[in-house]
């Protein structure tokens, strides 16, 4: 299974060198020699997209964010638990199903439920958390106020309180 989006495009890629070179049943009931899908279709390409392109249409499930002090980001009006022993260090959320990932140099720090709506293109409803301690980044001094799980789990939502707010005024107002 694929966490990163580094290890999906190298499944992936496996997965298309396995289809193209392996004999396929229609195939060999349409009577095709070899009956390899490569070799049928030849030049055949469909339909071929720029990397500008395929990075716009792919790029709207990714969130660059920069953790707080404590290890915490906001995206969309919730703020949630990533890796205590990263602050202020730049992570991306991905969007993968109804997971969101925390991802830092390839490792998946953090994973919550979520639901990605289309249409606003927000992340939408994220909860039941689960995070993966990594020695690797964890503080060299400990933790200063330790969480239990439920504060490192749990993503509250930053209330609505009519007043535009910055990013960092949101914050404070839920710590």
């Amino acid at each position: 299974m694929s966490r990163t989006p580094i290890e999906f495009e190298q499944a992936h890629r496996r997965f298309l060198a396995l289809y193209n070179s392996t004999a396929h049943y229609g195939l060999l009931h349409e009577k095709f020699a070899p009956p390899i899908p490569l070799e049928v279709l030849g030049a055949a390409k469909g339909r071929l997209y720029s990397l500008e392109e395929l990075g716009r249409k792919f790029s709207r499930a990714l969130f660059p964010r920069t953790t707080n002090g404590y290890g915490c980001v906001t995206l969309h009006s919730y703020h949630f638990y990533v890796e205590e022993g990263l602050p202020k260090t730049k992570v991306l959320l991905w969007v993968y199903g109804h997971e969101l990932r925390a991802v830092f140099e390839n490792v998946v720090l953090a994973e919550y439920y979520c639901r990605y709506d289309l249409r606003d293109r927000q992340v939408k409803d994220i909860r039941e958390g689960r995070f993966s301690p990594h020695d690797d980044f964890a503080s060299k001094q400990g933790s200063l106020i330790p969480l239990n799980p439920q504060e490192s789990l749990v993503p509250r939502q930053i209330p609505n309180i009519g007043i535009p707010l910055s990013s960092s005024a949101r914050i404070a107002a839920i710590a």
